[in-house]
């Protein structure tokens, strides 16, 4: 009986501890695994995420560029974080979109190094460079 007793914990710790690795997580990055792809937004700046060698950051940031504000990278974008193209902007959902409305641009990059990312973009207009910045995005990106 006691077997029994020890072969039904046992299987009970082990399906624990499958759960608890595989959970979801409403935090980029949140969990020890790295993931193939990572989609962040205006709402996640300042995290810190987890992506493999290879994968892709898809970095989604309301704009409106009949404002002539854009988003770019502040500086120069890390090394190991490779642009992949221009950002692509989505104009808003809807089937009239009213002009003059914001929408999304969207940034993909692409891990290329192990090693540990600092990424900075800027909501500016590219017309007067000594502004500040209006907004800004970073995130830190651990590459395995």
């Amino acid at each position: 009986l006691s077997a029994v007793i020890l072969g039904v914990a046992l299987a009970a710790a082990v399906a624990c501890a499958d759960d608890e690795a595989g959970a979801p997580s409403d935090t980029p990055g949140a969990t020890d695994q790295y993931a193939e792809e990572v989609q962040l937004t205006d709402s996640d700046s300042g995290a810190s995420v987890k992506l493999m060698k290879g994968g892709e950051l898809v970095i989604s940031l309301e704009s409106n560029p009949s404002t002539g504000f854009a988003w770019v990278i502040a500086e120069q974008a890390p090394t190991a974080l490779e642009l992949q193209g221009d950002p692509e902007y989505l104009p808003p959902a809807g089937a009239t979109p009213a002009v003059g409305a914001a929408g999304t641009e969207v940034f993909t990059f692409k891990a290329t190094a192990a090693g540990t990312a600092e990424l900075t973009l800027e909501y500016r207009r590219e017309f007067e460079p000594d502004v500040p910045a209006e907004k800004t995005f970073s995130v830190t990106v651990e590459i395995k």
